[in-house]
């Protein structure tokens, strides 16, 4: 009895040390629905999934010491913020001024799914909006294809690289996307300097390797890689790597990292 006991034991699979959680696209009719996802996960930084039901809307109040990025995930609906409207689909990315308030409204037959990043703001980010004025003059909202282009070392040539949410939009914080075909792979690297989420998009379907350890990530869910670790990513024949990187700086020397995305122009 013990003996096999033990070997149970033995063969049952290791659990991997990065967490991820699958993001659950369902909201009931007539109520919107609001889940944290990692909670957590990073300091200074909540991720949850608003679910919003046809043809009803999501108000939220500006916070003073806290900046929003809105993804949308899936479905159709429109954004207000202050007095300017946008229509949105699946695949966009929001970011208002700072200090204005957000509606979000799903289309009539429509769900909209979207996830919003919440990242605390100290005085010392308070005071970079005052450095960067056009940035925070008005909303960026953008379809994640329509965002510039770069090229990084780490990534095959026929990987495609976006920045969605560039430096000093939001203090400390920066977003983009990486799409490819396998077989393909993003190298193995490290940012102690930098806290990061990734978000598999539709169709995601990669291996995420950091030190010893790795995970599936699949489309709509969120994976946090462990600080410091030495990491990346893999994709197989026949599957597709598309994600969001969120970069979450501890201070705002951090941001030099950035300076390896390299924007499509210059290396013409």
């Amino acid at each position: 009895m013990t003996a096999a006991l033990l070997l149970s034991a033995c063969s049952r699979p290791r659990q991997s040390a990065i967490p991820v959680e699958l993001l659950d696209l369902y909201a009931a009719p007539g109520q919107v629905r609001v889940q944290t996802v990692l909670a957590g996960a990073v300091p200074e930084v909540e991720a949850a999934l608003v679910s919003i039901p046809a043809s009803l809307e999501h108000r939220e109040a500006a916070v003073a010491d806290s900046a929003v990025v809105w993804l949308i995930l899936a479905g159709k609906g429109r954004i207000t913020a202050g007095e300017q409207v946008f229509d949105v689909s699946g695949e966009t990315i929001a970011r208002a001024p700072q200090g204005w308030s957000w509606t979000l409204e799903a289309a009539p037959g429509e769900t909209l799914h979207a996830l919003r990043l919440r990242r605390a703001l100290n005085a010392q980010d308070l005071e970079e909006f005052a450095k960067y004025p056009e940035n925070n003059a008005a909303p960026l909202v953008k379809k994640f294809s329509e965002c510039p282009a770069y090229h990084e070392a780490i990534k095959s040539p026929k990987t495609i690289s976006r920045t969605l949410l560039p430096e000093n939009f939001v203090p400390r914080m920066a977003l983009g996307t990486v799409e490819t075909t396998g077989p393909d792979a993003v190298g193995r690297h490290k940012h102690p300097m930098l806290e990061q989420f990734f978000l598999g998009l539709k169709d995601n379907e990669i291996t995420v390797l950091a030190d010893e350890d790795h995970v599936i990530l699949p489309e709509f869910a969120l994976l946090h890689i462990p600080l410091g670790s030495n990491h990346g990513v893999e994709v197989a024949d026949g599957k597709k790597l598309h994600y969001v990187w969120m970069d979450f700086f501890m201070s705002k020397d951090g941001q030099e990292w950035l300076k390896m995305h390299k924007p499509v122009e210059e290396s013409k």
